[in-house]
């Protein structure tokens, strides 16, 4: 990368090359001054040596940390990940730029990556960003792939995020609503999808409410409600075909043929949840007639609903109904889990009901409400003692 050297107004030589924008979107242009050079070519030798530093020998326009994080999001963003996984990793970015700023890549240690963490833990009034350690986890193995890609591309020789240590994860049970919510809301659901009165407006509540009633009759994912079709759901074969998710992007939404998991399943209805269904259908027939069998199950005018606009509709829900704020729309299918487990439904058929990618996840999530296991594990001690002559 090519640099002028220029002399200021005392007559130092100094370079200031444009590398660039910054995660604000503002220039980036460093400035080096050079007082030990006596000429512009002594000057321009000092300053290429000083670009090649933070250019990784001219590889990458910038090799300063927040710089190549910028460039590294948008090249994965074009490749893979999700457009909220895009999301965490700029604010991530953000965090870096503002307590990293002006570090290369190949300059950052194991202490400062620990540094910066710790400071991320902090609460705000001891001046850190009072991050959970999960979300600092997640900075963590954002920068640990970030360096991968960096020294596989040899801007960088080694990847110190290797040594530091991530914070342990925060374990959070899953919550769920107990009966008692469990009725008032299942009371509420069935009476806004039938509303007494049709128009716009309660067209609009009805499709709310019936996402939040399929979430908690099927344990479907707030994306995988907003992307069943029509023609996903098969009375005749007793399913729901789950075989896509809603996603949000800047400016709307997208429909994706793949699951979290990355595969379709069935999810099985009872003759009465498909009669509150077709009861629904019936209902946006009666409002919009030009619904196709491609059309969304859940829609007012034939188009995908964001995934957060009807999470934040079931709060509003939540909060006229009176239910505890932890109660999020994700705790519908939590709900569903746990009333399937009390009821005796096995680990195999819950994790493939659920979606799950594996019966681990599963285990994980809910093993603390299976039914009966502490109770099980003591008779089976009872029976090893007892065949050995216990008392």
């Amino acid at each position: 990368m090519g640099v002028e050297v220029k002399q200021d107004g005392k007559g130092v030589w100094y370079a200031q090359p444009y590398l660039g924008k910054t995660v604000d979107g503002k220039q980036r242009r460093p400035r080096k001054s050079f007082p030990e050079a006596s000429t512009r070519a002594q000057a321009q030798e000092l300053a290429n040596e000083w670009v090649a530093s933070i250019s990784a020998g001219g590889k990458v326009k910038s090799a300063f940390i927040a710089d190549l994080l910028v460039e590294y999001r948008a090249e994965r963003m074009a490749k893979d990940i999700a457009p909220a996984t895009a999301n965490r990793w700029e604010t991530f970015t953000k965090y870096v730029a503002e307590y990293l700023a002006g570090k290369t890549v190949g300059e950052l240690t194991v202490m400062d990556f620990s540094d910066f963490e710790t400071k991320l833990l902090l609460p705000k009034d001891k001046n850190g960003q009072g991050l959970s350690r999960n979300t600092v986890r997640g900075v963590h193995y954002f920068l640990r792939g970030a360096y991968n890609h960096w020294v596989n591309a040899g801007i960088c020789e080694s990847n110190p995020m290797f040594y530091v240590q991530e914070p342990g994860e925060e374990k959070h049970e899953a919550i769920a609503i107990d009966e008692w919510d469990f009725e008032t809301l299942n009371k509420a659901l069935s009476s806004e999808i039938a509303p007494d009165v049709l128009n716009a407006q309660t067209m609009r509540q009805a499709a709310y409410s019936f996402a939040a009633w399929l979430a908690l009759h099927t344990g479907m994912r707030v994306g995988e409600v907003c992307a069943v079709r029509r023609r996903d759901v098969s009375r005749r074969l007793g399913y729901i075909h789950v075989c896509g998710t809603v996603v949000e992007l800047h400016g709307g939404v997208e429909r994706r043929d793949t699951t979290k998991s990355k595969r379709s399943r069935n999810v099985s209805l009872t003759e009465k949840d498909f009669a509150a269904v077709y009861a629904f259908l019936g209902l946006q027939d009666g409002f919009c007639s030009s619904l196709t069998p491609n059309a969304p199950l859940v829609t007012v005018d034939g188009s995908y609903m964001r995934p957060n606009t009807v999470s934040k509709a079931f709060s509003r829900l939540r909060n006229r109904l009176g239910l505890s704020k932890k109660c999020t729309f994700h705790s519908l299918r939590h709900t569903h889990a746990t009333w399937c487990l009390a009821e005796g439904v096995d680990l195999k058929t819950l994790s493939e009901r659920l979606g799950h990618a594996d019966e681990s996840t599963t285990l994980k999530t809910y093993a603390h409400l299976m039914k009966g296991r502490d109770q099980a594990a003591a008779q089976a001690f009872e029976s090893f003692a007892d065949s050995l002559g216990g008392v």
